[in-house]
């Protein structure tokens, strides 16, 4: 099998002889994968310093392709038809699992760790349960883009933003580009983008954002206050996290607002609790999505209502795997998702 393969840490190649993985229970799928996107945590992996994406591995996990064998148990899917999975399932007889929260489980599956060989290769084997059609109006590309934008996709919904909400999203990569497509859907008041990177920001107001401000501007705060009627925005997405960002979000959030933290931080970053407890804001986490945060970024795709035209940036053949990956890793210049081809 071709595939993009980590075999140590700060090594990245490609093969063409690593073994194909195979069909061995009655509700499993296998795919070929057509494009791959290769996400942040696959770059963590390639450090070394990622929990379960452990090398040496095949990762991947973003991707789109087409079914070519199924399972003799079978039933909602079937050859020749283009998909996109969604990469995790769950242990199904937990409480979370029985309640739709699957995506909480503590006993989860996640493609592309090292258990699980992933999009990095051109087969990959899923169950039925994950696996998720592409209409004709989804491209491949389009398609390998689905799971990245359910992240911010999962957050809009959790937090029921419609017409009457202001939200701001700090950090305009491709986590928090996907929060403002998909906050696009709902049709909010007004959406802010803030990143420190030029590059970013134009790519925020590309995709739907109604202002964009830099956040090293010493009058970020009082321009988002204007913006909002002194009150500030009903929720912050901090889709990039340190410290300063989560103080801003504090800032700039309205009295009894939300502050949704979807970037992955460390134990170490410190939060404003003085602000916290005096606007009685609510801090709440975001893990991952759901199948329906899926059909909701496909709905978006097949509507027009989400348009992914400049969102993949870079691509290489499966065969400039090391190039790619110290592409991605590097990033000599500005990127928002880099892709692999089969």
């Amino acid at each position: 099998m071709r595939a993009g393969y980590i075999p140590e840490p700060l090594q990245a190649q490609f093969r063409d002889d690593l073994e194909e993985p195979q069909i061995t229970a009655a509700d499993q799928v296998k795919i070929q994968v057509k494009v791959t996107g290769i996400c942040g945590s696959e770059v963590h992996a390639y450090h070394g310093r990622h929990a379960w994406r452990v090398p040496p591995l095949v990762s991947g996990h973003e991707f789109a392709g087409t079914i070519v064998e199924v399972g003799s148990g079978v039933t909602s899917c079937q050859v020749g038809e283009r998909v996109t999975a969604e990469p995790q399932y769950g242990c199904g007889t937990c409480e979370l699992c029985r309640s739709g929260r699957y995506h909480l489980c503590k006993e989860k599956k996640i493609l592309g760790a090292t258990y699980w060989s992933g999009s990095f290769g051109e087969y990959i084997v899923v169950p039925e349960s994950c696996v998720i059609p592409l209409p004709d109006t989804v491209s491949f590309d389009q398609g390998a883009l689905i799971e990245p934008l359910a992240v911010g996709m999962h957050a809009i919904r959790e937090h029921q933003v419609n017409k009457e909400t202001s939200i701001a999203v700090i950090g305009c990569g491709t986590i928090g580009l996907g929060v403002i497509l998909s906050a696009g859907c709902f049709h909010p008041r007004k959406i802010i983008g803030i990143d420190v990177v030029d590059f970013n920001l134009q790519k925020a107001l590309q995709m739907g954002a109604d202002l964009t401000l830099n956040s090293n501007d010493p009058e970020i705060v009082d321009e988002i206050l204007d913006q909002t009627h002194g009150r500030g925005v009903d929720i912050t997405f901090v889709a990039f996290g340190n410290a300063p960002c989560m103080k801003l979000a504090a800032q700039i959030t309205k009295r009894g607002g939300t502050i949704a933290e979807i970037a992955v931080m460390d134990d170490s970053v410190a939060a404003p609790f003085s602000q916290i407890q005096i606007k009685e804001l609510k801090v709440c986490g975001s893990n991952m999505y759901t199948a329906e945060d899926f059909q909701a970024v496909i709905h978006g795709i097949d509507t027009g209502e989400i348009t992914l035209d400049g969102f993949i940036t870079k691509r290489y053949p499966i065969e400039q795997m090391a190039e790619a990956m110290e592409f991605a890793d590097k990033r000599p210049e500005p990127v928002v998702k880099v892709v692999l081809d089969f």
